[in-house]
């Protein structure tokens, strides 16, 4: 039974890889602004279900409410602030193609050798866990408190570093948008 269990997992974690990629494509090569938010949501769902496969519950909750639901209204905001008939002149979004193939291109080189090394090559030798001094001695901790005790922890300058990256991505899509309308 829990092998039926696990190749389930498996088969959902490829389909919701499959459905990512195919947000993350729409969004690069959509000629819409609009249409790029949208495979950027589909793709961001998409992951959330990769994580939910996974057992990764916090994760896949944490997906939806910050990327799926912030970040993506963000997205929104900022599109319907700019104008975008000058971007469409100036070919802003088109230019991007050649250099979107290339980023496409190499990650499909690096998805393919990872893959052939998982498959043919030699596998993992340990898990990715926690730290001892972290875990409590004798506790068993669900998701959502391993994940706080690592992220308050180890990982808490990163964390407030990505924090005021996003304020700092915030502060100047609110620029932008300001000076396109000036």
């Amino acid at each position: 039974m829990e092998s039926l269990l696990l190749k389930i997992g498996q088969n959902l974690f490829l389909i919701f890889a499959v459905m990512a990629l195919a947000g993350a494509a729409v969004m690069v090569f959509a000629r819409n602004a609009v249409h790029s938010v949208i495979g950027f949501l589909f793709a961001m769902l998409s992951v959330a279900g990769c994580y939910l496969s996974l057992g990764a519950e916090f994760m896949g909750v944490a997906q939806l409410l910050i990327y799926a639901g912030g970040i993506v209204v963000l997205f929104l905001f900022v599109v319907m602030l700019v104008e975008l008939s000058k971007a469409r002149e100036a070919r802003r979004f088109q230019g991007q193609t050649p250099f979107a193939l290339l980023l496409v291109g190499a990650g499909l080189v690096a998805f393919v050798g990872i893959f052939w090394q998982t498959i043919f090559g030699a596998s993992a030798t340990e898990p990715l866990t926690l730290s001892q001094n972290l875990v409590s001695h004798g506790e068993t901790l669900g998701n959502a408190q391993m994940v706080s005790r690592g992220l308050f922890a180890e990982y808490l300058l990163p964390f407030e570093i990505l924090s005021v990256i996003l304020l700092v991505a915030l502060v100047g899509a609110v620029v932008l948008a300001k000076a396109e309308r000036v």
